[in-house]
């Protein structure tokens, strides 16, 4: 009876501190959220919520002193909210090498450099290109090509610079998602790191979903460069291009017109659906259950010792 008295008390609390939540949820569904998802973060944080209950009710009955139940309840918070965390993140840097910032940017520079400059078509590196096209157009000089040489080149470095710094960015990413793996996997420990890998995924903000919003995002800025690009090879002279920094009127004439960066409006990021953020929260989730039922098997041992 005294257990279940204390229970029903700390259910009130959780209760108490679930309805903001609640209201929050329900004004995101009537805003257009998937129902699926709201309901699942909802019962998530009440999850969360009941297994610190569950957690403050099993140390009640299996410590009969107060000071010494307080102090057991103090360690498991510092273990399951700060140390724990912290081990995670430690193991995942350790267990899974991520080259540093400044020594990618390094090896990144070395490479840049043997692709030659976008920006200067005199540069060696481009020397091949500009024999292609000549040969192409049975033509002496860049002069004479029927397209702008300049453009040519840009479009031709812009494609190889995205492809390099691709790579770097697919290598960078898939050691993330190891690091995220291994992160992870201390949820077993922390129900706290269950409940935000879980707020994570059904909200759209876990690593998965910033890494789609890269690549997508890459993908419009690529087309809107090579756009450009094509622009400048086809559209502008090579005589007009070369002459833009010192005649006004050919200045005027290579100017590109605003239309053009109007494509970048069009990109609009979706979120998941909502069953693939439903699948991702799956395992924090039932970790969080999982916890609950451990800790009401302790409750229901510890009542048994309370029971004269």
């Amino acid at each position: 009876m005294l257990a279940g008295g204390k229970a029903l008390a700390l259910l009130a609390v959780v209760a108490v501190f679930m309805l903001p939540l609640a209201v929050i949820a329900l004004y995101g569904v009537a805003a257009g959220e998937a129902a699926g998802p709201a309901l699942a973060l909802v019962a998530g944080y009440g999850l969360y919520l009941m297994v610190w209950a569950a957690l403050v009710l099993a140390v009640s009955t299996l410590v009969r002193a107060r000071s010494a139940a307080l102090g057991v309840l103090a360690a498991c918070w510092l273990a399951m909210v700060l140390v724990v965390p912290r081990v995670g993140i430690n193991a995942a840097s350790t267990l899974v090498d991520a080259p540093g910032k400044i020594e990618s940017d390094l090896v990144m520079l070395a490479e840049e450099r043997k692709l030659g400059d976008g920006h200067n078509a005199a540069d060696p590196a481009f020397d091949k290109l500009k024999q292609d096209l000549l040969d192409r157009y049975g033509v002496a000089t860049v002069e004479e090509l029927p397209v702008n040489f300049r453009g040519v080149v840009a479009g031709a470095s812009e494609e190889k610079l995205t492809r390099l710094l691709n790579e770097y960015a697919t290598r960078r990413m898939q050691a993330e998602a190891r690091q995220s793996q291994v992160f992870g996997a201390f949820a077993i420990a922390s129900p706290t790191l269950a409940v935000g890998a879980a707020s994570r995924a059904l909200a759209g903000t876990d690593l998965a979903t910033h890494h789609r919003f890269l690549r997508e995002a890459e993908a419009v800025r690529f087309g809107f460069v090579q756009a450009l690009n094509d622009m400048h090879a086809t559209e502008l002279t090579y005589a007009d291009d070369s002459k833009r920094s010192s005649d006004p009127e050919a200045e005027a004439r290579t100017r590109v017109n605003a239309e053009a960066w109007r494509v970048l409006d069009t990109f609009r990021f979706a979120p998941d659906a909502p069953g693939d953020r439903l699948s991702r929260a799956l395992l924090p989730l039932t970790l969080l259950a999982g916890w609950l039922a451990a800790l009401a098997a302790l409750i229901a041992f510890g009542a048994r010792r309370l029971q004269p």
